[in-house]
């Protein structure tokens, strides 16, 4: 394993500048950085990583309120991987927090970069794969080892064989074509590189079992070489976007841009949208589910793909903000459905009303739901048994950047 030199760029034609700008270009804009959101494995249990700030030594955290909710097991077998992100806050050292032992460790590995790519972090088998210094890293999901360069770009995505990335290049400047190919986080050569299809642009999701998914102008599309995308069905831009896995794809339709009110307490002015409905399909059978947007609220929130942990790892559940109304306050509750099964019922999570762009995370076995609840501690929702914990040490208070 080898690190990559600090500010190494391969050529300065299609450096990570190039390619951020491009990427702005082309994708719709919110007008407000967000955190960022995604599953991760650490020392061998499940961990997520998340816009974060820690709580205030010294102040008590929510089991000094009488009432609180109990502490969340240590049989959760959970680990957290946050760092702060937002405006001037990404990334630095990330906090590693074992729900298990209840241990907090600081670590500057992984290194985690800024950019305006997505994902910047992402779990490949036992791999953790980040962009960092303008190129693709990974780093054993223990964060032992020194870290591995993958290649010379920050643009990757999850591909859908287990312990493998695909990586992606800009060629003959920012308006050339998009070269994709994967390695093996383990090591050996990486595959034949292919040429996405014409229009499609960068960030891609991810590989799913039906083909790469992109973001074409005609919306999302799933695409393999030698062929012409598939657009998937009442395809949205990829921003309307809330999670996919190697199956999975959840993404919302009728949506529509919305703002904060200029005086709303958090955030004014700043920039989401709003969803009638959170599709999910199923890429192998094809078979399409539609939630609608629970009564009395104002629409589905996308955080947009790769940024938050809303399918359960079985691909049972999935949980999802929507906004409160008034709409300008901008303030979002959040619900859990069940992707198997005949029912489409919205389960709203007790205590879970926050500001927008909070983030949500499922536990190593998927019977915990973790989330930003009251006072911006970290909380946990039970969906089996409908009860919810916080997190003991004061070091579990979660914001959305």
């Amino acid at each position: 394993m080898k690190s990559a030199p600090p500010g190494w760029l391969p050529d300065a034609r299609t450096g990570p500048e190039a390619l951020i700008k491009e990427a702005r270009k082309r994708q719709r804009r919110r007008w407000l950085a967000v955190g960022v959101a995604v599953a991760a494995t650490l020392a061998g249990v499940a961990g997520v990583a998340a816009g974060v700030a820690g709580h205030p030594p010294g102040r008590p955290g929510p089991r000094g309120h009488p009432g609180a909710p109990a502490p969340i097991p240590r049989s959760i077998g959970t680990t957290l991987v946050m760092w702060p992100a937002g405006f001037g806050q990404c990334c630095g050292p990330v906090a590693v927090d074992n729900l298990g032992t209840g241990r907090l460790a600081q670590s500057r590995q992984p290194a985690i970069g800024a950019g305006d790519f997505q994902p910047l972090l992402a779990q490949a088998g036992r791999w953790l794969v980040y962009a960092g210094d303008g190129v693709a890293t990974a780093i054993a999901d223990d964060l032992t080892g020194s870290p591995r360069v993958l290649g010379p770009t920050p643009f990757f995505a999850p591909a859908a064989a287990p312990g493998r990335v695909w990586l992606f290049q800009v060629h003959h400047g920012r308006q050339g074509p998009i070269r994709a190919w994967t390695v093996a986080l383990s090591g050996g050569p990486p595959s034949q590189p292919v040429t996405l299809p014409a229009g499609a642009y960068l960030p891609a999701v991810r590989g799913t079992d039906a083909g790469l998914l992109l973001q074409v102008p005609q919306g999302l599309a799933l695409w393999n070489p030698g062929r012409a995308p598939a657009i998937l069905p009442s395809s949205p831009d990829s921003a309307d976007g809330f999670d996919a896995t190697s199956r999975l794809v959840a993404y919302g339709t009728g949506c529509t841009s919305q703002s904060t009110a200029p005086d709303a307490p958090q955030d004014p002015g700043a920039g989401y949208d709003t969803c009638r409905a959170l599709q999910v399909l199923d890429v192998v059978t094809g078979k399409l589910i539609s939630f609608p947007a629970p009564p009395g609220t104002a629409g589905w929130v996308p955080n947009g793909f790769s940024r938050v942990s809303a399918i359960s790892r079985d691909g049972q559940m999935i949980a999802a903000y929507a906004a409160i109304r008034p709409q300008g306050a901008g303030q979002a509750r959040l619900y859990v459905m069940r992707i198997a099964g005949r029912s489409r019922q919205a389960m709203p999570v007790p205590s879970s009303a926050a500001y927008l762009f909070a983030r949500t995370a499922w536990s190593a076995d998927d019977t915990w739901l973790l989330y930003q609840g009251p006072g911006g501690h970290l909380w946990a929702y039970q969906v089996t048994a409908a009860k919810v914990a916080v997190a003991s040490s004061v070091h579990g208070r979660i914001q959305r950047r």
